[in-house]
């Protein structure tokens, strides 16, 4: 049961303040693609085509649609950091980092139980650091890629969830998902 795969993870220290719930699975369409794909265009991020968690490398339209509708299962892992500075992109990137780090262990758990998995998460994949695009993937079973990639608007979906959605001065809340099918 994931719930129980959750809870062996919830044990380490590295996990507090971390929120986890099954939810529905997302259900982008060829609108949310195109919309979510256009916002990764304009490479806010700096992410846009520097690495293989993020378009264009992780894939076409078409196939991130394929790929995301082929999981009947979902769950969000949420974590809440207060009272930082958000001007401090180090920290921020940092932050992010190891958020995205626990959300790797948790699909990386998964896997080892026998669950096919999609684990996404905010931004694009910070496993190498640098990323090694357009080179081939050094370590693709580490690979988490971006949510918009895959054509989901995440305030949209969590309010579908019920789960707030918020921004706050100081306050950053960062969402990963992890897709996957009951074996």
């Amino acid at each position: 049961m994931i719930e129980d795969l959750w809870d062996k993870i919830s044990k380490d220290p590295a996990a507090e303040g971390y929120v986890f719930k099954k939810i529905d699975p997302p259900a982008p369409d060829p609108e949310s693609m195109k919309k979510c794909r256009e916002l990764c265009e304009q490479n806010l991020c700096g992410e846009y085509g520097v690495t293989w968690g993020c378009p264009p490398g992780i894939g076409t339209e078409e196939e991130c649609l394929r790929k995301v509708t082929g999981f009947s299962d979902a769950v969000v892992i949420i974590k809440k950091f207060e009272n930082i500075d958000l001007k401090n992109n180090i920290l921020v990137k940092d932050l992010a980092a190891d958020y995205q780090d626990m959300c790797r262990r948790f699909s990386s758990l998964m896997k080892k139980e026998g669950y096919k998995v999609l684990p996404l998460s905010d931004g694009g994949c910070s496993y190498c650091g640098e990323c090694s695009y357009p080179d081939p993937c050094r370590f693709p079973d580490q690979l988490v890629p971006s949510i918009s990639a895959f054509g989901i608007p995440m305030e949209e979906y969590m309010r579908s969830q019920g789960i707030e959605f918020e921004f706050a001065d100081n306050e950053m809340t960062l969402y990963g998902i992890i897709l996957y099918n009951e074996h």
